[in-house]
């Protein structure tokens, strides 16, 4: 119960001080993390990090007005009932 509150609590102040940082600032916030876990720029492990920690900041979406970037799974339609034959 405790790490859940922690937990929650970490998550919020992470989201009110995001707010706090422009997102240029946090581009390069980004850059500068990815290239300290060892990943070059211009590699494809380098655009996957900051792929992550994007999306990690915003979610999906964010760059295209709030549209989702995978709409939300609708339920398939019923199957139309057979055809009755007559024998």
């Amino acid at each position: 119960m405790v790490r859940d509150a922690f937990k929650l609590l970490a998550i919020s102040t992470s989201l009110v001080l995001s707010g706090c940082v422009s997102p240029r600032e946090m581009a390069a916030r980004h850059r500068a993390a990815c290239a300290s876990y060892g990943f070059q720029p211009g590699t494809e492990s380098y655009a996957n990090c900051l792929l992550q920690l994007d999306v990690g900041d915003y979610g999906y979406g964010h760059h295209r007005g709030g549209v989702p970037l995978f709409p939300a799974r609708h339920q398939a339609p019923a199957p139309p009932p057979p055809i009755a034959t007559q024998d």
